[in-house]
């Protein structure tokens, strides 16, 4: 099992605070990693799955009750009374300390988490980035892997059994499709919405229009916008907005999705085969590179805005991060020899914003640059 860097801060977090809150997507260790910390301190906790009916009934009714100085209440976005519950811990109305672990974000009202955000309560737990690979196999030994990540993905399930990998993405997929997302949100039309994923998998880097993705998989574009939106907040898709200031030809208001894991984008298409017989390289590359940066801002709570720019002639940088020193933009290409030009009408509309070239040879940096 890989170590996670989100242990320690979770010990740590768990022995000074009442209430922590850790959230991410299904499947991704955040159970393991709770139980494992208590367990190894030979802590008294009691854990709450508020994925099961009769608990959450329970817990409604009568919030929570437990002498334990220690309380779990596992995929809590499943909590009606999450609110409540959340006020009682802060005000100390609940004296145990409580461990708020969720796989979506919670309809709770937005100043609560905010504050909760502001109190350096909250962490976030993905499958094992390229650092906590790196620092458990080796710089070489996990750049050795690295096609082998591209095609599978970090979902510790599939790191711990290649062979059965294809299953565990099918799995995935079907939880997060086929179950209630949180107390409020479900999905209700599912075999659309796989097509949708599909349609998304197959235009990675590429700016969509909801009304054709829409068209593609028998969904009007207010259903296909709502429906990424519930997938962000399932942490399975990141969203990029446009970047632009009034430039002629910049797109204006459009999005580029990109999937979490790169094992999901490619059981979506059915595609596993080794990277010398794919002809979609860049594309898994540049799946591979800005969600793993994604992922590196989230974990470390780095609320930098990020953006894709393109023009209508098709001009583009696939990722612009926003930093306290500057603005960086990037163009991502797999092949580490070939020279990539640089989209010349960026450089004269943005001549302050430094640009760079992701490759094999330059990305270890832009993955675990803090600033």
């Amino acid at each position: 099992m890989i170590p996670r860097i989100q242990q320690a801060i979770f010990t740590e977090k768990v022995a000074a605070n009442k209430l922590v809150f850790l959230q991410g997507p299904r499947k991704v260790g955040k159970r393991t990693l709770i139980e494992t910390t208590f367990q190894s301190q030979s802590s008294n906790f009691q854990l709450f799955d508020c994925s099961q009916k009769k608990v959450r009934k329970v817990i409604e009714a009568n919030s929570i009750s437990s002498q334990a100085p220690f309380i779990v209440l596992y995929e809590a976005q499943y909590l009606a009374n999450l609110d409540s519950i959340l006020e009682q811990v802060l005000i100390g109305e609940i004296n145990a300390t409580v461990v708020v672990s969720c796989s979506y974000v919670p309809k709770v009202q937005l100043e609560l988490l905010e504050a909760i955000r502001m109190a350096g309560l909250e962490i976030n737990l993905f499958a094992p980035s390229f650092y906590e690979a790196a620092q458990h196999f080796g710089l070489p030994e996990e750049n050795r892997l690295l096609e082998e990540r591209l095609v599978y993905g970090n979902y510790p399930g599939v790191l711990a059994d290649l062979p059965n990998a294809e299953q565990t993405l099918k799995e995935i997929i079907q939880d997060a499709v086929f179950t209630k997302l949180s107390s409020a949100e479900r999905i209700n039309k599912g075999e659309k919405l796989i097509r949708m994923l599909q349609v998304l998998a197959f235009s990675i880097g590429d700016a969509v229009s909801y009304n054709v993705v829409g068209e593609r998989c028998g969904l009007d574009n207010e259903t296909v916008e709502r429906y990424i939106k519930l997938l962000e907040d399932a942490f399975l898709l990141y969203r990029l907005p446009s970047y632009y200031n009034g430039h002629r030809y910049e797109l204006k208001k459009s999005n580029v999705i990109y999937f979490a894991d790169n094992g999901v984008r490619n059981v979506l298409i059915n595609n596993f085969n080794p990277t010398y017989m794919r002809n979609d390289m860049n594309e898994l590359w540049r799946n591979y590179v800005i969600s793993e940066r994604m992922k590196w801002l989230k974990m470390h709570q780095l609320a930098r805005p990020t953006y894709f720019w393109k023009t209508h002639t098709n001009q583009q940088m696939d990722f612009v991060e926003v930093m306290e020193n500057g603005i960086f933009a990037y163009k991502t290409d797999w092949e580490k020899k070939k020279k990539v030009k640089l989209p010349k009408s960026f450089s004269e509309a943005y001549p302050e914003i430094k640009t760079s070239v992701l490759n094999r040879a330059t990305y270890w940096k832009f993955l675990t640059q803090m600033k």
